[in-house]
């Protein structure tokens, strides 16, 4: 028995999924880049708190570590947001690009929460 396809349908694929765009490929990337900086500045003051306990972690190295890291985290993810957003525009399909579309508003909602509360 032979399998025809039927008129009017277009037959579905069996090879690898589309490529996506560039720009969904950079955000997808900054998101990382932005998730590396988050897991960077937890180990250093995890180490510095291992360490020293908490007179490490209020050492100047430390903060401006940590400020440095934070700073560059926050920048990779706000890209990553934008391009993100551009991407979705054009219509992009990706389920990782809500990484991006994620990270920007938790980590700002993360240190506007921690500075009115935790941090002083």
């Amino acid at each position: 028995m032979t399998v025809a396809p039927v008129p009017g349908q277009v037959p579905r694929s069996t090879g690898s999924a589309a490529a996506h765009t560039r720009l969904a490929r950079w955000a997808v990337g900054l998101s990382a880049v932005f998730g590396v900086a988050v897991v960077a500045t937890i180990i250093t003051f995890a180490v510095g708190y291992a360490v020293g306990g908490q007179s490490a972690i209020e050492d100047n190295w430390v903060a401006w570590l940590g400020l440095a890291l934070a700073l560059a985290g926050l920048l990779a993810s706000l890209a990553a947001f934008g391009l993100a957003i551009v991407a979705k525009i054009r219509r992009e399909r990706w389920t990782l690009l809500w990484a991006p579309l994620c990270a920007f508003p938790a980590f700002v909602a993360f240190l506007v929460l921690g500075e009115a509360f935790w941090w002083e």
